[in-house]
């Protein structure tokens, strides 16, 4: 077997540091430059913590979290839009902490996940809720991930300009809900913002990339639109999906996959309460197939997964966004275990790296996050393009052999099926 020369990874000679993350959000009453709404006392006084240290080895800050206690949404439940960010934001910085440990372990290398913390997350932890921020973390040179990125981005109080406001206002007409009390979004609008992503590189071809992302968008009328301090309006939906993109297809890996995928959309969506939303897998998997095309090749980025957008944010839909983040490693992680050791040749690496080019390709000229990220004043790019894969392969011209597993993958790509 032909192995490919990974990246090296200045954490590789590390020992494993236990490093417990305290986590204090207590939300409070917030000023008009944040919140004007205030949040229930219950959801003030909600709160988790463990406790904190950090060892420093040269130049490389290490941040190993312990998950933190529970949130008792039975008790709290949230009530507001504002309410609901805040609820989705603790909630994603917390499994973002969980999920790392479980990948660490998975990979089983020893290579640990660098820390880059921003803003408000610049030491790792925060219990600032009016400033943003973000934690990136990357690992590199894994056993099993060549490698993967988890980024963790929260933005408050922000303005929205003509151009972005214009785009949300035109999504919000594809998706009329005939409420004559909704927020119009303008121009000035303050929006806040909180995402958790995990793109994961494998190392082995027989190992799909696992691609993955919740966010959340909120929107508050600006004392533009004449609204009395104690009236502004204010909006938020959900987005975010998961998906795979296989080199070599497994079918039942794809299968498992997607079945994973239906059985956790059938669990909320076919509930009566939450049938205005007109949701189904169905429906969730085309829009992932629709999304991640690449039109100049015809052909789709993977065998999909789903994908959503524009969801109002309740808590019955914050319920089902928080189990999609749940179920990233559950619907993964098998997969994983069943390839990971698979022999391969030089040849099927590199074919590997040929379809990480379209990987590449997607993200540079059709990713709306890409975009978005890029087109803010001093974008962070390391942040922004941190998804890339590690090594790609661009060959001209390049045809697959006829009856090759090479092209049965790309007779699937231009022409995605139905896997459940």
């Amino acid at each position: 077997m032909t192995m490919a020369p990974s990246c090296p990874n200045p954490n590789h000679t590390l020992r494993r540091l236990v490093i417990y993350l305290t986590i204090s959000l207590r939300f409070r009453s917030l000023s008009a430059t944040a919140f004007s709404t205030q949040l229930s006392p219950a959801v003030r006084e909600l709160r988790s913590s463990t406790s904190l240290s950090r060892r420093i080895h040269g130049s490389h800050h290490l941040l190993v979290a312990r998950p933190a206690a529970a949130i008792d949404e039975e008790t709290a439940p949230p009530s507001s839009p504002e309410e609901i960010f805040e609820l989705f934001t603790q909630f994603i910085i917390n499994h973002q902490t969980s999920m790392i440990a479980e990948i660490e372990h998975a990979d089983g290398s020893g290579v640990a996940f660098s820390m880059d913390g921003w803003g408000a997350f610049l030491y790792g932890k925060t219990n600032d809720t009016t400033q943003s921020g973000g934690i990136t973390r990357v690992i590199q040179g894994g056993n099993v991930v060549e490698k993967g990125a988890c980024s963790l981005t929260v933005i408050r109080n922000g303005i929205l300009t003509a151009d972005r406001a214009a785009t949300i206002r035109g999504r919000q007409q594809e998706s009329d809900s005939n409420d004559d009390d909704k927020l119009i979004v303008q121009e000035g609008d303050t929006y806040s913002a909180a995402a958790l992503s995990v793109v994961l590189h494998t190392t082995n071809p027989f190992v799909p990339t696992f691609r993955s992302d919740v966010r959340i968008f909120l929107v508050k009328s600006s004392k533009q639109q004449g609204l009395k301090e104690d009236a502004v309006k204010s909006v938020a939906w959900f987005g975010g999906g998961s998906d795979l993109t296989p080199y070599y297809l497994i079918d039942q890996d794809i299968i498992d996959f997607h079945t994973h995928l239906k059985k956790m959309c059938d669990d909320h969506f076919l509930l009566p309460d939450n049938s205005q939303y007109n949701l189904s897998y169905r429906q969730m998997k085309q829009s992932c197939d629709e999304y991640f095309y690449l039109p100049a090749r015809m052909e789709h980025r993977g065998t999909g997964g789903i994908f959503f957008d524009d969801l109002p944010a309740t808590k019955s839909t914050y319920e089902f966004v928080r189990d999609v983040a749940q179920g990233w490693m559950p619907s993964w992680l098998p997969i994983v275990n069943k390839s990971k050791d698979r022999e391969y040749s030089e040849e099927e690496k590199h074919w590997q790296c040929l379809r990480r080019g379209r990987y590449l390709e997607f993200n540079l000229l059709y990713d709306r996050g890409v975009k978005f990220g890029l087109a803010n004043a001093n974008p962070r790019v390391e942040g922004v393009m941190v998804s890339a894969p590690p090594m790609i392969a661009f060959d001209y011209n390049h045809t697959p052999k006829v009856g090759s597993e090479e092209e049965r993958l790309l007779k699937i790509l231009k022409n995605p099926k139905e896997w459940v």
